[in-house]
């Protein structure tokens, strides 16, 4: 508690008479029941009722003014100063007075005269000076000096107190409007009534008015200003509520009336305040631009649809065929799928050597991961080594950019690489030391890249003839073939026909705008007798022709081309019977690898077969499969 007081006067009488005065020290004199009454509780119940001030001594002006500079300058202000009006020789009372408001305008100041006759007004002659100034006439007795003196120390020091309160208040709101403003979101606080009482200047600049008509707009005025969007717009609320009563909902300007467009979206939150004693004091209401969000959220899910798509498409299940040969296959992929060892896929072309690289992708850990697949055929030899390990920019004429070849694109995921019988010897002995170091260096770097891939290659060539006529690399291909795959042409396997036949029909009907909505017993006799040299993908191919062609709603085998005839002759294989290649016995062998494959799980076998469970019993009963009960 500051309690320094300046006595100015040129008179050491006064002087002395201040000491006295206010100094501490005890008494008993009458006179002091009249103080007491002035002072707080604590203070009346002590003889020593007054507080010790610290006095201060100037005996002429231009040393008060000095003793205000100082103590000013030092932090260490001076709360209450007595001056005498005459203090001859030198400044009068009035302009020292004058001076030490100039240094200090809090200064608490009583005027000493001796002119009894004069207001104060007349006395100073100058209004500005009567700010926080009192006068006293000499003679003055004890306890008026001290009355005014512990008043005015107290008032100085509670209005001291006051002034840093509303200097830190002030604070706190600067940086309280700082943090709102920081937020990027509009905030705005209303009361009770509604009235505007707080806003940053995001919402200011979300309505775009002057001052003035901004705190005409009453709270639901301004949410009028918006319209609720559609259900598909909405998005979870991340703002915390605090109580139940909290609205929220995702909301966009009306539209403009110069007929502009308006493309922000506003996530529109509305919470209910209240004080420590529970009641309510207003609204908070913040408006975030989620434009971007719901964009994010919406590319987000079209890329859950995506991989989710990709994942059934390339599931285990997609891997059509309940011959013995496919479901070898589907074993041999369930053993390595989860592992990262090297597979090498081989098969004739067109029976889905990528499909199955693509299956262990999307089934293993690697799923999330890229797949990049590359044709080794079909790049050009001079640029093979830049399509799989990039190129640095200016490595030769043209390569004006930067380009990561298809081992990078591939980190963290998987790598096919088709058709590697055709890769060249060079590139055969590079692509061996990738698969053994785990890294890259792209043509014309100086640097070598780390790369995490998994390597799938596939072929339709014979590799172990090609290694013994020097074409292909032995090392190379126990490298790639740690866990080698090989999918049956599909000559070997008829049984898988008709259920592959139905998955393109399915797959390509509502592409090709075909209203095919089943394909006839005598179509699938007849695709069943021809051998596809082509394998699936020729399939494939006669089932998407037939689905344009066919004006009907079932594919019927009149519509298929002419070159799907008999299977042809093998040179030295011995005669069938003629009935072993009819459709009830293409059929009845399918029925029974369903089963088979099911595990007796008739719902299953059902689904693969593409037929209900109702037609599933009757064909058991009619091949004499199984009773059709069971």
């Amino acid at each position: 508690m500051n309690s320094r007081v300046l006595v100015v006067d040129d008179q050491e009488q006064i002087h002395d008479d201040f000491r006295e005065m206010l100094l501490p020290r005890r008494t008993t004199a009458a006179s002091d029941d009249l103080v007491a009454a002035f002072m707080d509780p604590p203070s009346r119940s002590s003889r020593a009722w007054l507080p010790p001030l610290e006095l201060r001594h100037a005996r002429t002006g231009e040393e008060g003014c000095a003793a205000v500079r100082q103590a000013h300058e030092c932090d260490e202000p001076i709360a209450v100063a007595f001056v005498d009006v005459r203090m001859p020789p030198g400044i009068d009372g009035v302009e020292a007075v004058r001076r030490m408001r100039d240094v200090d305008r809090n200064l608490e100041v009583v005027i000493m005269t001796a002119y009894s006759d004069k207001p104060l007004s007349a006395i100073i002659g100058d209004v500005d000076l009567l700010h926080k100034l009192l006068y006293i006439r000499k003679p003055f007795a004890r306890e008026e000096v001290q009355q005014i003196s512990l008043s005015l120390v107290k008032k100085w020091n509670l209005e001291r107190e006051l002034a840093e309160g509303r200097r830190q208040l002030t604070n706190s709101h600067r940086r309280l409007e700082a943090v709102l403003d920081a937020t990027g979101d509009a905030i705005a606080m209303y009361d009770r009534t509604e009235r505007l009482v707080f806003a940053n200047r995001w919402y200011e600049a979300l309505f775009d008015l002057p001052p003035g008509e901004l705190r005409e707009l009453s709270l639901s005025a301004a949410a009028g200003r918006f319209r609720e969007c559609s259900p598909e717009f909405r998005v979870p609320n991340r703002l915390a509520a605090v109580d139940a009563s909290a609205r929220s909902r995702v909301v966009e300007p009306h539209p403009r009336r110069d007929g502009a467009p308006e493309t922000a979206l506003f996530h529109q939150f509305t919470q209910p305040v209240s004080d420590g004693g529970g009641e309510r004091m207003g609204d908070l209401v913040v408006y975030r631009d989620v434009s971007g969000a719901l964009e994010i959220e919406r590319m987000k899910a079209e890329v859950g649809r995506l991989r989710s798509e990709l994942e059934t498409t390339y599931a285990f299940s997609g891997i059509i065929g309940s011959s013995p040969g496919m479901r070898k296959v589907s074993e041999l992929m369930r053993r390595v799928v989860d592992s990262d060892v090297s597979v090498l896929v081989t098969d004739e072309s067109g029976t889905g050597k990528e499909l199955v690289a693509r299956a262990l992708h999307f089934n293993g850990p690697r799923r999330k991961g890229p797949f990049v697949a590359v044709n080794c055929a079909s790049v050009p030899e001079t640029l093979i080594e830049t399509e799989m390990f990039g190129h640095e920019r200016g490595a030769f004429s043209g390569a004006t950019a930067q380009r990561p070849g298809c081992f990078e694109q591939a980190d963290g995921g998987t790598l096919l690489l088709d058709e590697i019988g055709d890769m060249p010897l060079v590139l055969q002995a590079k692509l061996l030391r990738v698969l053994q170091e785990r890294e890259i260096r792209r043509v014309g770097g100086s640097t070598t890249i780390p790369v995490d891939v998994r390597v799938v290659a596939s072929t339709h060539r014979d590799l172990e003839a090609a290694m013994r006529e020097g074409g292909f690399r032995e090392d190379l291909y126990y490298r790639l073939a740690v866990f080698p795959i090989e999918v049956p042409p599909l000559r070997t396997r008829q049984e898988d026909i008709p259920l592959l036949a139905e998955h393109f029909r399915k797959k390509h009907a509502d592409r090709l705008g075909a209203s095919v909505r089943a394909i006839s017993t005598g179509a699938i006799a007849r695709l069943a007798r021809y051998d596809w040299p082509g394998n699936v993908r020729e399939l494939e191919n006669v089932i998407c022709r037939g689905l344009v062609l066919e004006t009907s709603d079932v594919l019927e085998a009149a519509t298929l081309p002419a070159e799907v005839g008999p299977p042809a002759a093998v040179p030295g294989a011995p005669a069938e019977s003629p009935t072993a290649g009819t459709l009830a016995d293409l059929e009845r062998r399918a029925i029974a690898a369903a089963v088979e494959r099911s595990d007796n799980n008739l719902n299953l076998a059902a689904v693969a077969l593409g037929i209900d469970r109702t037609t599933l019993h009757s064909k058991l009963k009619k091949h004499g499969l199984r009773d059709a009960r069971a």
